[in-house]
């Protein structure tokens, strides 16, 4: 084996699998005040359904207001938080962040660009299985995060009104 094989094998063998993520640089780690596993650990327990802030408050709140019905974990498009199969309502409770609202001055400083794109991707997909459902027969109703706030309450009952009304309907036949 001549030397300039030895050189190209181990300049190979160092780098990184394709499609693999570059190992953020020290400048880069540095501002974050977590070590890399402990912020793995805490994403860990970041999850997309019963959160407390979204999903338990709209449970909450439907019992709260005597609404019975709803289902969970829906295959339906977009995989709407709270579907009422009987009435034909879909209910999306969104995350200000995640999804993108401007109630609150929530823009990351590190890394930009890639929330930037990752939020219009989620707001894009929101948009998709809306029109999507509405084109189905269904009543989408969006929720925001933020409309759980007691300062926000009758803006979250204005939003529910049109599930009020499809049980009204129903009630009277």
């Amino acid at each position: 084996m001549r030397a300039t094989d030895r050189t190209t094998k181990r300049a190979e063998s160092t780098k990184a699998p394709l499609g693999a993520a570059p190992k953020p640089s020290a400048s880069r780690r540095k501002h974050d005040v977590f070590s890399a596993q402990k912020r793995s650990e805490i994403m860990k327990q970041v999850r997309s359904t019963g959160n407390k802030t979204t999903e338990l408050k709209m449970i909450e709140e439907f019992k709260k207001r005597g609404i019975k019905g709803w289902r969970r974990n829906s295959k339906l498009i977009g995989h709407p938080d709270f579907v009422f199969p009987k009435l034909r309502v879909a209910v999306f409770v969104d995350g200000c962040f995640w999804h993108g609202h401007d109630c609150r001055n929530t823009k990351p400083k590190d890394h930009q660009e890639y929330w930037r794109a990752k939020i219009a991707r989620n707001q894009a997909r929101d948009k998709a299985s809306t029109e999507r459902l509405q084109r189905l027969g269904y009543v989408v109703i969006r929720i925001w995060e933020c409309d759980f706030k007691k300062a926000n309450a009758d803006k979250l009952g204005a939003k529910l009104q049109p599930l009020f009304d499809v049980v009204e309907r129903l009630k009277r036949g």
